[in-house]
């Protein structure tokens, strides 16, 4: 719990480095489970509190709602786990599907990068696959890396094809293979 509200503080700052408010928002479900979501947003509380951070919390239920209605709402969300396993594909629906939703995992020594949905093993072959969130998890570990310029040239180049309009994936509304979509945005991409 820790070292999760700490690397949410350090989140939370390099956000508001780039402009962002940087409030941290802690879902849980304490009303409930008093003592290990009570005990994770007590930890949480401290941790973001000191460090200058403004801290709200959310019954997670409510988070869920939240997040659908306003998702606007929130800048750094912070959890337990199995809440954010849940809430990510909340929040890939509230965008258009899981295959736009990248995911980082920082913990441990070694970060690894994914779609938040993982393997699609009932679509593999069928050259349907949206390379969406793959591109986008490449984004985030290029800027991790320190490949800020790349990372922010393929977002773009993302953006530019979708703006676009004209090649697009079968789950945003498109007729675009997997390699056809991943062509186009090497096109657009400007370094």
């Amino acid at each position: 719990t820790r070292l999760i509200a700490q690397f949410a503080v350090s989140v939370a700052k390099k956000r508001q480095s780039q402009g962002y408010d940087g409030r941290i928002a802690c879902f849980t479900k304490l009303n409930m489970l008093k003592l290990s979501d009570g005990y994770f947003n007590e930890i949480a509380h401290e941790i973001v509190t000191r460090s200058g951070i403004e801290y709200e919390h959310y019954i997670v239920d409510d988070a869920a709602r939240r997040l659908v209605q306003s998702p606007e709402q929130f800048d750094v969300i912070l959890m337990p786990n199995f809440y954010g396993d849940v809430l990510s594909d909340v929040g890939a629906g509230t965008v258009g599907g899981l295959g736009l939703a990248p995911s980082g995992c920082y913990g441990g020594g070694t970060p690894y990068f994914e779609p938040v949905h993982g393997t699609a093993p009932d679509i593999a072959g069928k050259k349907i696959i949206n390379p969406t969130a793959t591109l986008l998890s490449a984004c985030m570990m290029l800027e991790h890396l320190g490949h800020e310029v790349e990372a922010k040239a393929l977002e773009a180049a993302i953006r530019k094809v979708y703006s676009d309009g004209q090649i697009l994936p079968f789950d945003q509304g498109g007729s675009a293979s997997t390699s056809e979509f991943c062509k186009a945005v090497l096109h657009s991409i400007n370094v």
